[in-house]
């Protein structure tokens, strides 16, 4: 049996799996980011977890996927994502130090979320794919020959970081300085520096945008609603949709001729909604017409979501394994 931790900046979700990919049992955590939380505050929520798992039956090894650039071979953490004290940590041998030296793997969530499709999703039957998903951010992962293309620094599918929208004049009135995305919050960054495709067009971001214009609570706008306006016939609701299904295909056709995968996968909570992933094809067929390149691109919906990155991170342990 395996423990395997789906790492969010609010939530540390967990669940006792078998080899085939059965969950037994799932719960959560609070993820430590109280002022004065740091590393041995995370590990030692890791490590309650496994205290209690451990009485029951061994623990083959604990697998986790979790925010940031991830080191696979080494185990170690860059960035963080929200969870900034993990940024450059050596964690997977902190957290097998803790845990009775049980074998630890970790992965990129977002590439642990492909993995899933890879394993037993909608990409098992391909070799090469994109996998895209709409949430907080935008997570991303390339499929190269069934393996999750890392890059020389880690960031082969970082497409969160893709410039969208930006003129020269946006570049020349930036605040002095460098890492400036990372100096304020979320919606900060979506507010001062809405020029990458994250900022414009995840999910979360599409719903603080409406929240904004329609003078709502953010706790108020969630994708369900944002549907159900536009199905009311609210033109606001109506166009911003559009503009990201535009958005999104367009950026489809820019992968398709750049890695030339058999299929891209679209996941995430909102594509949970048939408007979504029929919206993008509508613009993909579109955009199909300017080139014959485009004849054999093929767009798809991921299979899992909620528990997407914790069938990723198992598959991804038994690979750097060989189970």
């Amino acid at each position: 049996m395996y423990l395997v931790f789906d790492v969010g900046a609010t939530t540390i979700k967990y669940a006792w799996m078998s080899a085939e990919g059965d969950i037994i049992e799932k719960g959560k955590a609070t993820t430590p980011l109280q002022p004065g939380d740091g590393v041995e505050d995370f590990v030692e929520a890791i490590g309650k977890i496994y205290d209690t798992y451990k009485k029951q039956e061994t623990v083959e090894g604990i697998a986790m996927g979790i925010p940031g650039q991830i080191d696979v071979e080494k185990g170690i953490v860059y960035n963080g994502g929200g969870i900034k004290y993990l940024d450059k940590i050596f964690l997977g041998d902190l957290v097998s130090k803790r845990c009775d030296e049980v074998r630890v793997s970790l992965e990129n969530d977002g590439k642990c979320a492909a993995l899933a499709e890879v394993w037993m999703g909608n990409a098992k039957d391909v070799n090469d794919a994109c996998v895209l998903v709409f949430g907080t951010g935008i997570g991303g992962a390339i499929i190269k020959d069934r393996k999750v293309v890392h890059g020389k620094h880690l960031l082969a599918g970082e497409v969160s970081f893709i410039f969208e929208d930006m003129t020269r004049e946006d570049l020349a009135n930036l605040p002095k300085g460098e890492s400036l995305m990372e100096k304020v919050d979320m919606f900060q960054v979506a507010d001062q520096f809405p020029y990458t495709w994250a900022t414009k067009r995840s999910a979360i971001n599409m719903c603080y945008r409406i929240s904004k214009l329609k003078n709502l609570p953010l706790s108020e706008v969630t994708g369900e609603r944002v549907y159900e306006w536009a199905r009311q016939g609210d033109e606001l609701c109506i166009d911003v949709l559009e503009d990201t299904y535009f958005s999104i295909a367009k950026q489809c056709l820019n992968f398709y001729v750049t890695f030339d995968p058999e299929v891209i996968l679209i996941g995430g909570g909102i594509s949970a909604e048939p408007d979504f992933i029929e919206g993008i094809k509508r613009y993909v067929e579109e955009l199909k017409r300017l080139s014959s390149v485009y004849e054999n691109i093929r767009i798809d919906v991921c299979k899992y979501r909620n528990d997407s990155n914790l069938f990723g991170a198992l598959y991804n342990f038994k690979e750097l394994y060989s189970e």
